[in-house]
Protein backbone atom coordinates (compact mmCIF):
# COMPACT_ATOMS: atom_id res chain seq x y z
CA UNK A 1 0.00 0.00 0.00
CA UNK A 2 1.17 3.45 -0.95
CA UNK A 3 -0.01 6.95 -0.02
CA UNK A 4 0.87 9.66 -2.61
CA UNK A 5 0.09 12.83 -4.16
CA UNK A 6 -2.67 12.23 -7.25
CA UNK A 7 -1.63 12.15 -10.50
CA UNK A 8 -3.40 12.79 -14.03
CA UNK A 9 -3.34 8.94 -14.94
CA UNK A 10 -5.75 8.01 -11.75
CA UNK A 11 -9.00 10.21 -12.57
CA UNK A 12 -10.09 7.09 -15.49
CA UNK A 13 -10.12 4.27 -12.52
CA UNK A 14 -11.13 6.62 -9.68
CA UNK A 15 -14.16 7.72 -11.08
CA UNK A 16 -14.83 4.26 -12.35
CA UNK A 17 -16.00 3.34 -9.25
CA UNK A 18 -17.82 6.86 -8.30
CA UNK A 19 -20.61 6.78 -9.96
CA UNK A 20 -22.21 4.31 -7.26
CA UNK A 21 -21.19 6.54 -4.00
CA UNK A 22 -24.51 8.33 -3.80
CA UNK A 23 -27.96 7.46 -5.61
CA UNK A 24 -27.64 10.53 -7.75
CA UNK A 25 -23.84 9.77 -8.75
CA UNK A 26 -20.76 11.90 -7.22
CA UNK A 27 -19.21 15.26 -7.14
CA UNK A 28 -15.93 14.51 -7.34
CA UNK A 29 -15.73 13.91 -10.89
CA UNK A 30 -16.86 18.17 -11.07
CA UNK A 31 -13.88 19.08 -8.63
CA UNK A 32 -10.86 16.31 -9.38
CA UNK A 33 -9.19 18.82 -11.69
CA UNK A 34 -9.56 21.46 -9.31
CA UNK A 35 -7.89 19.64 -5.99
CA UNK A 36 -5.38 17.97 -8.45
CA UNK A 37 -4.17 21.44 -9.43
CA UNK A 38 -4.17 22.45 -5.80
CA UNK A 39 -1.94 19.46 -5.26
CA UNK A 40 -4.57 18.64 -2.55
CA UNK A 41 -5.50 15.18 -3.87
CA UNK A 42 -4.06 12.00 -1.91
CA UNK A 43 -4.05 8.53 -3.56
CA UNK A 44 -3.94 5.05 -1.97
CA UNK A 45 -2.39 2.81 -4.42
CA UNK A 46 -2.63 -1.54 -3.82
CA UNK A 47 -0.45 -3.23 -5.80
CA UNK A 48 0.48 -0.65 -8.59
CA UNK A 49 -3.29 0.30 -8.61
CA UNK A 50 -5.20 3.82 -7.56
CA UNK A 51 -8.14 2.49 -4.83
CA UNK A 52 -8.97 5.48 -2.60
CA UNK A 53 -8.43 9.35 -2.49
CA UNK A 54 -9.23 11.62 0.07
CA UNK A 55 -8.48 15.35 -0.61
CA UNK A 56 -6.83 17.30 2.06
CA UNK A 57 -7.16 21.06 1.77
CA UNK A 58 -5.01 23.23 3.91
CA UNK A 59 -6.26 26.81 5.38
CA UNK A 60 -4.35 29.09 7.58
CA UNK A 61 -5.53 27.26 10.61
CA UNK A 62 -6.72 23.98 9.45
CA UNK A 63 -7.17 20.99 7.66
CA UNK A 64 -10.56 20.20 6.21
CA UNK A 65 -10.78 16.78 4.27
CA UNK A 66 -13.29 15.40 1.69
CA UNK A 67 -13.50 13.03 -1.00
CA UNK A 68 -12.91 10.41 1.08
CA UNK A 69 -13.51 7.39 -1.51
CA UNK A 70 -12.38 3.91 -1.33
CA UNK A 71 -13.30 1.27 -4.11
CA UNK A 72 -15.97 -1.07 -2.58
CA UNK A 73 -13.89 -4.20 -3.55
CA UNK A 74 -11.22 -3.02 -1.28
CA UNK A 75 -13.27 -1.65 1.75
CA UNK A 76 -13.00 -2.57 5.52
CA UNK A 77 -9.69 -2.85 5.39
CA UNK A 78 -9.36 0.70 7.21
CA UNK A 79 -8.04 2.00 4.01
CA UNK A 80 -9.89 5.32 4.50
CA UNK A 81 -8.59 5.82 8.46
CA UNK A 82 -4.96 5.61 7.02
CA UNK A 83 -5.73 8.29 4.51
CA UNK A 84 -7.21 10.35 6.93
CA UNK A 85 -4.52 9.54 9.36
CA UNK A 86 -1.74 10.03 6.13
CA UNK A 87 -3.51 14.02 5.86
CA UNK A 88 -2.91 15.03 9.41
CA UNK A 89 0.14 13.67 9.72
CA UNK A 90 1.27 16.17 6.99
CA UNK A 91 -1.05 19.44 8.32
CA UNK A 92 0.44 18.98 11.86
CA UNK A 93 3.83 19.02 10.15
CA UNK A 94 2.75 22.37 8.72
CA UNK A 95 1.62 24.06 12.44
CA UNK A 96 -2.15 23.25 11.92
CA UNK A 97 -3.52 22.06 14.45
CA UNK A 98 -7.70 21.20 13.34
CA UNK A 99 -8.95 18.66 11.33
CA UNK A 100 -12.26 18.90 10.33
CA UNK A 101 -14.55 17.17 8.31
CA UNK A 102 -18.70 16.99 6.98
CA UNK A 103 -20.65 13.69 7.38
CA UNK A 104 -23.96 13.45 6.82
CA UNK A 105 -25.98 12.12 9.87
CA UNK A 106 -26.97 8.91 7.71
CA UNK A 107 -23.50 7.86 7.02
CA UNK A 108 -23.85 5.64 10.67
CA UNK A 109 -20.32 4.02 8.93
CA UNK A 110 -18.13 6.96 8.31
CA UNK A 111 -19.35 8.54 11.55
CA UNK A 112 -18.08 5.49 13.06
CA UNK A 113 -14.84 5.71 11.56
CA UNK A 114 -14.45 9.33 12.21
CA UNK A 115 -15.21 8.37 15.82
CA UNK A 116 -12.64 5.77 16.22
CA UNK A 117 -9.92 8.01 14.77
CA UNK A 118 -10.78 11.28 17.73
CA UNK A 119 -13.57 12.95 15.82
CA UNK A 120 -16.53 14.38 17.48
CA UNK A 121 -20.17 16.31 16.48
CA UNK A 122 -19.11 20.36 16.76
CA UNK A 123 -22.54 20.77 15.43
CA UNK A 124 -24.99 20.19 12.90
CA UNK A 125 -26.25 21.53 10.10
CA UNK A 126 -29.48 21.10 7.62
CA UNK A 127 -28.82 21.74 3.65
CA UNK A 128 -31.56 23.36 2.21
CA UNK A 129 -32.74 24.14 -1.37
CA UNK A 130 -34.33 27.74 -2.60
CA UNK A 131 -35.47 28.35 -5.80
CA UNK A 132 -34.37 31.80 -7.08
CA UNK A 133 -37.17 34.30 -7.62
CA UNK A 134 -37.91 37.92 -7.59
CA UNK A 135 -37.90 39.71 -4.17
CA UNK A 136 -38.35 42.62 -2.65
CA UNK A 137 -35.92 43.73 0.46
CA UNK A 138 -33.84 45.84 2.07
CA UNK A 139 -31.55 43.70 3.06
CA UNK A 140 -27.87 45.05 2.32
CA UNK A 141 -24.37 44.89 2.75
CA UNK A 142 -22.80 44.98 6.43
CA UNK A 143 -20.34 47.60 6.43
CA UNK A 144 -18.79 46.97 10.34
CA UNK A 145 -19.10 44.29 13.19
CA UNK A 146 -20.96 46.59 15.37
CA UNK A 147 -23.94 45.62 13.05
CA UNK A 148 -23.56 41.87 14.23
CA UNK A 149 -23.46 41.83 17.99
CA UNK A 150 -25.23 38.98 19.10
CA UNK A 151 -25.51 37.50 15.51
CA UNK A 152 -22.74 35.31 15.46
CA UNK A 153 -22.92 32.45 17.62
CA UNK A 154 -20.80 29.97 15.51
CA UNK A 155 -17.44 29.04 15.63
CA UNK A 156 -17.67 27.87 11.50
CA UNK A 157 -19.49 28.97 8.29
CA UNK A 158 -19.38 27.85 5.16
CA UNK A 159 -17.64 28.44 1.83
CA UNK A 160 -18.19 25.64 -0.97
CA UNK A 161 -18.88 23.04 1.40
CA UNK A 162 -15.50 23.62 3.29
CA UNK A 163 -16.25 25.15 6.64
CA UNK A 164 -14.02 27.74 8.38
CA UNK A 165 -13.05 29.43 11.57
CA UNK A 166 -15.57 32.34 12.23
CA UNK A 167 -13.50 34.11 14.39
CA UNK A 168 -12.86 38.29 14.25
CA UNK A 169 -10.30 37.74 11.37
CA UNK A 170 -12.58 36.18 9.09
CA UNK A 171 -15.23 38.35 9.97
CA UNK A 172 -13.68 41.05 8.87
CA UNK A 173 -11.98 40.01 5.54
CA UNK A 174 -15.72 38.78 4.91
CA UNK A 175 -16.88 42.31 5.44
CA UNK A 176 -14.12 43.59 3.13
CA UNK A 177 -15.04 40.84 0.33
CA UNK A 178 -18.70 42.03 0.64
CA UNK A 179 -19.78 38.84 1.80
CA UNK A 180 -21.79 39.66 4.67
CA UNK A 181 -25.15 40.49 4.19
CA UNK A 182 -27.92 41.84 7.38
CA UNK A 183 -31.19 42.82 7.86
CA UNK A 184 -32.28 45.91 10.16
CA UNK A 185 -35.61 46.91 11.65
CA UNK A 186 -35.76 49.72 13.68
CA UNK A 187 -32.21 50.48 14.14
CA UNK A 188 -31.45 46.87 15.36
CA UNK A 189 -29.68 44.39 12.97
CA UNK A 190 -32.64 40.82 13.50
CA UNK A 191 -30.83 38.81 10.64
CA UNK A 192 -27.02 38.01 9.17
CA UNK A 193 -26.09 35.90 6.83
CA UNK A 194 -22.68 35.26 5.14
CA UNK A 195 -22.89 34.20 1.10
CA UNK A 196 -21.11 32.74 -1.67
CA UNK A 197 -20.39 31.33 -5.24
CA UNK A 198 -20.09 27.21 -5.15
CA UNK A 199 -16.51 26.29 -6.63
CA UNK A 200 -18.80 22.94 -7.32
CA UNK A 201 -20.85 24.56 -9.81
CA UNK A 202 -20.35 28.22 -10.55
CA UNK A 203 -24.10 28.30 -11.39
CA UNK A 204 -25.02 27.46 -7.62
CA UNK A 205 -25.47 30.45 -4.86
CA UNK A 206 -24.99 29.58 -1.59
CA UNK A 207 -25.68 30.93 1.99
CA UNK A 208 -23.11 29.55 4.56
CA UNK A 209 -24.35 30.92 7.30
CA UNK A 210 -27.69 32.38 8.58
CA UNK A 211 -28.82 33.90 12.17
CA UNK A 212 -31.31 35.92 13.67
CA UNK A 213 -34.75 36.05 14.47
CA UNK A 214 -37.29 34.44 12.36
CA UNK A 215 -38.51 36.84 10.77
CA UNK A 216 -34.93 38.78 10.26
CA UNK A 217 -33.62 35.15 8.69
CA UNK A 218 -37.08 35.21 6.36
CA UNK A 219 -35.48 38.30 4.84
CA UNK A 220 -31.82 36.90 4.74
CA UNK A 221 -33.42 34.36 2.17
CA UNK A 222 -35.62 36.66 0.43
CA UNK A 223 -32.25 38.80 -0.36
CA UNK A 224 -30.70 35.05 -1.67
CA UNK A 225 -33.66 34.48 -4.09
CA UNK A 226 -33.51 37.96 -5.71
CA UNK A 227 -29.69 37.97 -5.96
CA UNK A 228 -29.79 34.16 -7.45
CA UNK A 229 -32.87 35.53 -9.56
CA UNK A 230 -30.64 38.62 -10.69
CA UNK A 231 -27.44 36.32 -11.10
CA UNK A 232 -29.62 33.57 -13.10
CA UNK A 233 -28.29 31.20 -10.81
CA UNK A 234 -29.38 27.72 -11.09
CA UNK A 235 -30.47 27.35 -7.47
CA UNK A 236 -29.50 28.37 -4.07
CA UNK A 237 -28.15 26.27 -1.43
CA UNK A 238 -28.32 27.38 1.91
CA UNK A 239 -26.45 25.60 4.96
CA UNK A 240 -27.07 26.20 8.23
CA UNK A 241 -26.85 25.28 12.02
CA UNK A 242 -29.53 22.88 12.90
CA UNK A 243 -30.64 25.59 16.07
CA UNK A 244 -31.77 27.60 13.27
CA UNK A 245 -35.04 27.93 12.85
CA UNK A 246 -35.30 28.76 8.84
CA UNK A 247 -39.25 29.59 7.81
CA UNK A 248 -39.66 30.22 4.09
CA UNK A 249 -42.83 28.82 1.79
CA UNK A 250 -40.10 27.77 -0.77
CA UNK A 251 -37.65 26.26 1.62
CA UNK A 252 -36.77 22.49 0.74
CA UNK A 253 -34.98 20.77 3.46
CA UNK A 254 -32.79 18.20 2.02
CA UNK A 255 -30.06 16.41 4.78
CA UNK A 256 -28.77 16.33 7.91
CA UNK A 257 -24.80 16.49 8.37
CA UNK A 258 -22.26 16.38 10.93
CA UNK A 259 -19.12 18.96 11.41
CA UNK A 260 -16.72 16.75 12.42
CA UNK A 261 -13.79 18.53 14.62
CA UNK A 262 -10.42 17.17 16.15
CA UNK A 263 -7.41 18.67 17.43
CA UNK A 264 -4.48 17.36 15.94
Amino acid sequence: MIIRKAKLSDKKPILAFLHRTFQWGDYVANVWDTWLARKTLLTLEENGKPIGICNASLSKHQLWIEGLRINPKFRRRGYASTLVLKAEASAKQGGRRISRMLIAQGNTRSLKMARSLGYRIEGKWWLYNLRPKKQDTTVHLASNTKQLKGLVSSDTYSDSWEWFPLDKTAIAKLLKKKKVIVFSQNNKTTGVGIWNRSELDRDVLQLGYVNGTKSGMKMILYYMQNKGYLLKSKRIQVLAENKAKLNAKELDQRMLFCLMKKDI
